[in-house]
């Protein structure tokens, strides 16, 4: 439950200005967190820090693991600090500074790099205390034993269907994946290290960002890849045949945007077998999940309540059957295990109602867009500034959306413009939007307003993060230096205590 009101910005790590071609961990994220303290922010939104999957796109939110990091984000200019690599050696991945990355490239140029680092890492082992690493790889062997053989297996063999291995390997037999072990090894060990360069990076910026009072806003995407370590390492949790082909995969029914819905192909969790277990995956994966961030957004979270189920052969999501699942037993199970749920819940969409009673009855805010609440409906819309509860979390738009200035522009039709005029008693055009919008967001009663960073800087649609189900350039959007200025971070200082939210 939201207690006090407060603000934050939402721009993902990998946004950040930086010389390799994609945000990091390093030095400008230290100047971000200060940004952040000396606009009055509170919290910093990111979206999902596990690895991405150049055959998806690099989409964060399609993943091999739900509980790694992505090792892109590992700062090299750190590096060179720890001494694990030389100015020089940088240079290799060094990128021109622009306002969208190229993912291809710094694949191929930064993976080299760490790699080094992790191999001088390895070869300081007899001389430099190692002891935080050996406590890193014990305390997190849960996951990352079957996360680095299931990479290692995956670049051996080049194949990164784990249903294609040969049989022993692909159903775990425990001597065909001991056998694994010794041959892979120096791989192995690679993967271990980038792992614990990862996070200790990440907790380092953490520490940092909370001596500066400000808390990250993490995000967990409520379903996992099926080439993932997660569905090979646990078969028994998804609705998998013999061979580990999905039965079932994940999707939305057809509605008035869509007709043919959406499949998203991820494979479907089978929650009786999760029940069996008291929620051990999941208990394990929030706890690691709400150990690296002050609050937690779940993704989809009425996949927790209903999920519509698809058929794996079914080449659309027209064909498929609204599930139940044990929400009720979950989220008990989730308050036995935890002192508290520091969680937000995504609950925007078609049935957005039916999770509304879970939501009030274990207190979890939940999602509203107040770009979307200018329409005919205005006066009963959930999305309007006027009908938002304290116990809420209000976004101008999320990293799906397009920014204030690119709506009020392409999307926005004539009610929108006319209410919104109205309703700020102002003249609103495109120049101004994204100030009042903005404006208003922060009056409004939600105790929590979170705000992307395109919007503060008022910029057009050119700079928006994802357009949901178009391929190409989503997730490449970077934040040019020095567009942030000290004009921008006092003027949200000034709004955040006029409206009680510092």
């Amino acid at each position: 439950m939201l207690h006090q009101r407060s603000s934050g910005l939402l721009l993902h790590i990998t946004s950040l200005p930086s010389a390799y071609g994609i945000g990091d961990l390093g030095p400008e994220a230290y100047r971000f967190a200060d940004f952040l303290h000396d606009a009055g922010q509170t919290y910093w939104q990111i979206l999902p820090l596990s690895p991405v999957d150049p055959g998806a796109g690099f989409s964060p939110y399609s993943s091999p693991s739900a509980f790694a990091g992505n090792p892109l984000l590992i700062s090299p200019d750190k590096l060179v600090d720890e001494g694990l690599l030389t100015h020089d050696d940088c240079q290799s991945a060094v990128q021109p500074v622009t306002s969208r990355g190229d993912f291809i490239r710094i694949w191929n140029e930064k993976i080299p790099l760490l790699n080094r680092a992790a191999a001088n890492f390895l070869q300081t082992a007899d001389t430099v205390d190692r002891s935080d690493y050996r406590r890193f790889c014990a305390e997190n062997a849960y996951w990352l034993d079957d996360y680095v053989l299931f990479k290692a297996i995956q670049e051996e063999t080049g194949e990164p269907d784990w249903t294609q291995w040969p049989a022993p390997i692909r159903q775990r037999e425990l001597t065909a994946l001991a056998e694994q072990v010794e041959p892979l090894s120096s791989r192995i060990d690679t993967l271990r290290v980038l792992q614990y360069l990862f996070f200790k990076q990440w907790y380092e910026l953490k520490a940092y960002c909370q001596s500066k009072l400000i808390h990250f806003i993490g995000d967990i995407p409520i379903y996992v890849q099926h080439s993932s370590a997660d569905v090979w390492s646990c078969q028994n949790l998804f609705k998998l045949d013999e061979a580990g082909k999905a039965l079932f995969v994940a999707g939305a029914p057809p509605d008035l945007f869509s007709a043919d819905g959406q499949r998203w192909g991820n494979p479907v969790y089978d929650w009786a077998a999760h029940e069996a277990d008291n929620f051990t995956w999941w208990t394990r994966r929030l706890g690691h999940q709400m150990a690296m961030y002050g609050l937690t957004r779940l993704d989809h979270f009425l996949g927790f309540a209903y999920y519509w189920e698809i058929p794996a052969d079914e080449p659309t999501a027209k064909v498929g059957e609204w599930i139940k699942a044990p929400l009720d037993t979950f989220m008990h199970v989730l308050y036995r295990m935890f002192l508290q749920l520091p969680i937000i819940a995504e609950d925007l969409g078609e049935r957005t109602v039916d999770v509304q009673p879970f939501l009030r009855h274990y207190m979890l805010p939940g999602m509203r867009l107040t770009q979307f609440g200018f329409g005919k409906d205005m006066g009963t819309s959930e999305h309007a500034i006027q009908n938002l509860i304290e116990n809420m979390v209000a976004y101008t738009g999320t990293h799906d959306n397009n920014t204030i200035r690119g709506w009020y522009r392409h999307e926005a039709d004539a009610t929108d413009k006319r209410n919104l005029t109205l309703y700020t008693g102002a003249e609103v055009t495109q120049a101004n939007v994204a100030e009042h919008l903005i404006r208003q967001t922060l009056q409004s009663v939600a105790r929590l307003v979170v705000v992307p960073v395109q919007d503060i800087l008022n910029l057009n649609e050119t700079h928006r993060m994802n357009i949901p189900g178009e391929g190409g350039g989503n997730w490449t959007w970077r934040l040019e230096p020095d567009l942030l200025t000290n004009t921008i971070a006092e003027k949200l200082m000034q709004l955040n205590k006029m409206t009680g939210r510092m």
